[in-house]
């Protein structure tokens, strides 16, 4: 299975059958490349123009929007590839104050291949044992770390703590390029000089399997277009 990074909190997963989904897709207000990539599904963490451009991909693919007030359940079938994938949403805020601020936001987790993935979207508080317990397990996590319109680089890592994730994939963090957007306060080396294993894969994407996931909690950096 192949994950990549897109920038900003945008990443494209990518099955050993095919199956293509992509998180978060960002409108051209964020001035990073986005590639025309076939995708099947799209799952969407909540409505701001930095995570809920669908309309930007070619096809069209089957798009999951956010579930706000409870948890949900979405059972997809791809006929391209046969494939038949159970995605569950767990309803969070974009800020510490309940949403009142900056609005609700979801997290999608899901299990894929033997792995279960979970995309915290624009989490701006850590998780209550009621989200920890509706989430279940981590094995791979897209973790927030910029901080402002988020959680920080120390929220994320008591996130971390909470979840134990085997992989965490840092995203939404302050660049030259979106520096001026008031999204971010934080940069990745903020986030990475507080973590302890760290690996630089120099590289937009990465391959990982169930076999050969990590033991303890390692940070993977992965490039943006």
């Amino acid at each position: 299975m192949q994950v990549r990074y897109l920038g900003h909190s945008c990443f494209y997963i990518k099955s050993a059958k095919g199956t293509s989904l992509m998180f978060d897709p960002f409108s051209t207000y964020i001035p990073y490349n986005f590639p025309q990539l076939d995708t099947d599904i799209v799952l969407l963490s909540h409505e701001h123009r930095d995570h809920n451009a669908f309309y930007r991909l070619p096809g069209s693919p089957m798009v999951l929007k956010p579930a706000f007030q409870y948890p949900m359940e979405n059972e997809l079938n791809i006929p391209r590839t046969k494939e038949r994938l159970t995605f569950y949403s767990v309803p969070t805020n974009h800020d510490n104050f309940n949403g009142r601020r900056r609005g609700p936001n979801t997290v999608w987790h899901f299990y894929w291949e033997g792995i279960h993935f979970v995309h915290l979207g624009d989490i701006g508080h850590i998780l209550t044992d009621n989200q920890i317990n509706q989430i279940t397990k981590a094995d791979v996590l897209f973790v927030p770390v910029g901080g402002l319109t988020t959680v920080g680089p120390a929220e994320a890592g008591l996130i971390i703590n909470q979840l134990k994730p085997n992989i965490v994939f840092p995203m939404h963090y302050k660049t030259p390029q979106i520096a001026g957007l008031g999204l971010c306060e934080n940069t990745l080396e903020d986030f990475t000089n507080r973590m302890g294993e760290v690996q630089d894969q120099a590289s937009m994407s990465m391959d990982i399997d169930q076999a050969t996931l990590p033991e303890d909690s390692t940070v993977m950096l992965l490039r943006y277009e």
